[in-house]
Order: C-alpha cells, then structure tokens, then sequence
C-alpha cells in the first residue's frame, strides 16, 4: 500500500494576506479575481470579523461557517454554498490549502467492488472514498482504519462544507454494511465514536447487582400494587429510564476511579461513602472540574436509593445529601446553555421569524396541500403554535388526545379551543388548562378538517399520531423533529423545552416582576422555582423602564 503523501502548505497566514495574493495573481481573470476576493471578503463579514482577523486555516473557517445559518445572515443557502466554493478556491490558489490532485482512473478491484454495491445513495456516500483511495494508491484488499484516519486527515485540510469526522463516519457505516451484505473478504472497519460520552451498560455488571436494580425499578413502577414501601404515585417511564441513566453514569464513573465492576453485588455497594466519593469524584473531572446539575441529579437518586430501598444507616443518607446540598449551590436557577440560546432572542428579528412560524408553515401546506410533506407540516405548525400558546412539556405534548384533552367553544362559526391535562398526567401534579388564542385555534381547526388523516394510517384520537401502527408519536421523535425543522426554517436553536423559558423571559422582559403569573403559566408549585430561573429577565426589563422613565429624563440636562 502507498502512504498518503501530506501535504505541506506554506501559503498566506490570514485571510487579508489571502487577499493580497489574489489581487497580485495575473494568471487569473478579472472576474475570476473578483470573485474570490469577494468570497474572502463574504466569509469574513458572515463571521463578522476583519480578514487579517481570521487564519486562513480551512479547519478553522470550517468551524465558523458552519455556524452560520442563511436565515439569520440574511441570505439564501445557494449563496451561502457559492460562498465556501469560492472560498476554497481562494484557499487552493493562494497555497493556503492543498491543492487539489488530478483524480487517478479507478482500479479494476475499486470497479469490482462498486458493482457489488446497490443502493445509489450508498455508491454517493463511498464516492469521495474511493477517490481518495485510488489517488493514493490503497486498493479495497488494503482498507483499514488507518486509512479511514488518513481520510478523515485529508479533509480536514480541503473542505468547508461538512465535518471530516461524520463524512468518516458516514464512509465507514456504508463500507461495512456493503461488505456484510455482499460478503466480501475486506476489513469491517471501526466506527468512530460519538463525542458524548456513553455509560456502560447495566448487563455488563454482575448479575445480582441487574437483579436488585430490577427489584428497585418494579417498586417504583408499582408492579407489586400491594407493595405498601413504594411511592404513593408510579414513576412514568421517563424518569424510570433517567434513574437508570444515572445508576449507569454514576457505576461507570466509579469503576473508572479505581473500582472494579465485581465490587458492586448490589445497590448497597454503590452508596458507600468511598464510592460516592470516586464516582462524585470522576464525573466532576469529566466535567471539566465543574459540579453542574447532572451531578446534583445523579445525588438525588442514589440518596432515594439509599433511603427508601437499601435502608442504609443514616448517617449514610445524610453524606449523600451534604454533598448534593454543595453541588447544588453551584446550580441555581438556568444552565448557562438554555441562558445561551434564550440570548438569540435579544434579536427582534429572531423573535418575528419563531412567532411568525406556524402561519408560515400552514401556508406552505395548504398551497402544497398535494405534496406528501404538507400534512406533516401542518401538523409541526400546530405543534409550534401550541407550545407558543402554552408552553406544555414535551411528553404531555406529544400525547394530546382530542376526546381527552381538546375542548372547543362556537362563536358562530368560529371555534376557539382549549387545552385540558389533568394533573395526575402532569409532572408535578399540577393541571394545566389553557385557552388558545384565536390563531391558533384557526391553524387547529385547519390541521384537523384537512391533514391530521393524512399524517397517519391509524390517527386515532391523537392530535399528533404515529406515521403508521397506532398510537402518539414519542417525545422524542416529536421534539427531534421540531428542533430540526425549526432550526432549517429560521436557524434559530430551539428545542421543545426551550418555548417554556422563552415564555418566562418574553413576560417578565414586558411585566417586571410579575413572578407569579409566570409561576401559573409554566405550572411551577413553587415560586422559588420561578424566581431562580427567571429573576435575571425580570431584572434587566426593571433596569431598562427604570432608564426610560427616570434617567432618560435627565439627560442632557444643564445646570444653569
């Protein structure tokens, strides 16, 4: 096999310097010229920094540019794509990037092996792939995560598109689904991990320690109705699976701090004050040394473990909770995330695209009503606009029912509707009951007369059914689906959780102080709750009237 040659690029350091290359370049044509300068011109602007400001590094610009969404810079996606084109270009030209190869004929093995590979879309995705491979002179036979990492190297230094690691990704996937599928004698090849970080599974732990925790979940779904140590109400399957998560996250941490799986037979094991320590111990340094509120969660769990199903003694219980009692101070109120994205709204124009959304949706669907995205479509519309009108959480949204939850009143031949979910089917037991607003009822009365019978094969009552089997779309695929198409429409990052802050914070930035309307609005049974998360909108709103009806009244007076 021939070793991928690196390439070497000595060429302009910043992107001005780029720019004075092209200026000085005669081999090419004044239009061409112009082109790329106004690309590095483009690409700077977007980013919204100097030229002489950014490295003319293509992993760098990369970085940057794919933080940068058409919408919010006010142009089209086709100028967007033109843009990096022309950039990588500018890039190739001045040295600042490697130029690139004249492609290699493909082999009579690379041939082969294409034949044998169907789908049209697997063929597109292996294409750059097998490029790279015969350019460097890497047969099929040769394939191997090195030269999987050697691709992934090669991209890094050449395109502004797309990130390196899922284009490797992606080519792996496929390279090892063509090669079970066909059966030939090539490498199955490593899939690169995601850069979350994944908990050890349960079953790889020893079985008594499965059977416990087996034992602690039944109580707490109330499998045993006659199991009078359980909680008064079953836990939903959410929080069961959260609890799980973290016993996983915590167990993980502690056997990477020392312990050995073997060590925990039980749930007793895990609570004792050397494991707490290791385990606390380890995700802190995972975090970065930050004590964040995952930590205080995953506390939270094993002190209820501690208390109600091992019985350990109490002084036990109360380590747990002086720990999580420090942990929390460093949490109060907003991760500093959800403080990140509510801060694209300080844009009034980011505000106009969310709330102008849903109508804009419904439109596209009723002028496409043909198309088979527009049922779809309507549906997202109505989901938007009900989170905009109240705020629910994701699972009580995704499992509206229209008998059970929808309620409607005529005003002649309009219907207003309202929205009903009894407190035991909402997370802190407090019901929530909202009267929607003229619009939106008028896109719910839209959706339901013309496309809801289009979204599935089996609606049933559900406002928002399952493609096909029956029952509520899940949660999760709900509120995927609705971050990704917000995100593509407005380029805002948004996901369903996120319209309950954005609730808080549009109110009280109108309504300073105005806690408690905010406490019934978001259903919180404490005020305290509300305050902690919502008191720095309510604060910065007092401070701006406070401006404008005292001190704007004083400036530019002169004593005289």
């Amino acid at each position: 096999m021939t070793q991928p040659m690196i390439d070497i690029c000595v060429g302009p350091s910043n992107l001005a310097q780029v720019i004075y290359e092209l200026e000085r370049n005669s081999r090419l044509s004044k239009t061409k010229r112009r082109d790329l300068i106004s690309a590095v011109n483009c690409t700077a602007n977007l980013i919204g920094r100097q030229p002489f400001e950014l490295n003319a590094d293509v992993s760098d610009l990369r970085q940057a540019l794919l933080k940068i969404h058409p919408v919010q810079a006010g142009i089209t996606a086709k100028r967007l794509a033109n843009i990096k084109s022309d950039l990588g270009q500018a890039l190739r030209v001045t040295r600042a990037a490697p130029r690139q190869r004249r492609n290699v004929a493909r082999t009579d093995a690379w041939l082969d092996f294409l034949q044998r590979v169907d789908a049209k879309h697997q063929r597109s995705q292996l294409a750059r792939f097998v490029t790279y491979c015969c350019n460097h002179g890497i047969e099929p036979d040769e394939v191997s995560d090195d030269v999987m990492e050697g691709f992934e190297v090669y991209l890094d230094a050449r395109i502004l598109t797309k990130e390196p690691k899922a284009i490797r990704k992606e080519s792996t996937q496929t390279w090892n689904a063509v090669i079970r599928r066909a059966g030939l004698p090539f490498r199955i090849l490593a899939v690169p991990r995601a850069d979350r970080y994944i908990a050890t599974p349960l079953d790889q732990y020893p079985r008594s320690l499965q059977t416990d925790f087996a034992k602690y979940i039944d109580r707490l779904r109330h499998a045993d109705i006659m199991d009078e140590e359980g909680p008064d109400k079953a836990l939903s399957d959410i929080s069961l699976r959260n609890i799980e998560a973290h016993v996983r996250q915590f167990l993980d941490a502690v056997c990477a701090n020392g312990f050995a799986q073997d060590d925990f037979q039980s749930l007793a094991d895990i609570v004792e004050p050397e494991a707490i320590k290791a385990g606390v111990t380890k995700i802190r340094e995972r975090q970065g040394g930050r004590l964040t509120a995952t930590v205080r969660n995953i506390l939270a769990t094993l002190q209820a473990i501690a208390k109600y199903h091992v019985k350990a003694p109490e002084t036990t219980v109360q380590m747990i909770r002086r720990v999580k009692t420090k942990v929390s101070e460093f949490q109060i109120g907003m991760t500093d995330k959800n403080m990140e994205r509510l801060a694209q709204f300080d844009d009034p124009m980011n505000i106009a695209r969310l709330l102008t959304l849903p109508d804009k949706l419904m439109q596209s669907a009723r002028s496409n009503s043909t198309a088979g995205l527009a049922p779809l479509r309507a549906m997202q519309a109505v989901a938007i606009s009900i989170l905009l009108a109240c705020p629910l959480r994701i699972k009580n949204l995704a499992m509206l029912d229209i008998e059970r939850h929808l309620t409607v009143q005529r005003d002649g031949r309009r219907k207003r509707f309202m929205v009903n979910v009894s407190a035991k089917d909402v997370k802190n037991n407090n019901s929530v009951d909202f009267d929607l607003g003229e619009q939106q009822s008028a896109l719910l009365e839209t959706y339901l007369s013309a496309f809801r019978q289009q979204v599935s094969d089996n609606p049933g009552s559900f406002l928002f059914p399952k493609k096909s089997g029956g029952g509520f779309r899940s949660p999760a695929q709900l509120g995927s689906e609705l971050s990704g198409l917000i995100y593509r429409e407005t380029g805002l990052v948004m996901n369903a959780h996120l319209f309950r802050h954005f609730a808080g914070m549009m109110f009280l930035t109108n309504n300073p102080g105005e806690f408690e309307t905010v406490r019934r609005i978001l259903g919180h049974r404490k005020l305290d709750t509300t305050t902690s998360f919502y008191a720095r909108f309510s604060n910065k709103a007092a401070v701006e009237r406070y401006d404008t009806t005292v001190l704007s009244k004083w400036r530019g007076y002169k004593n005289d």
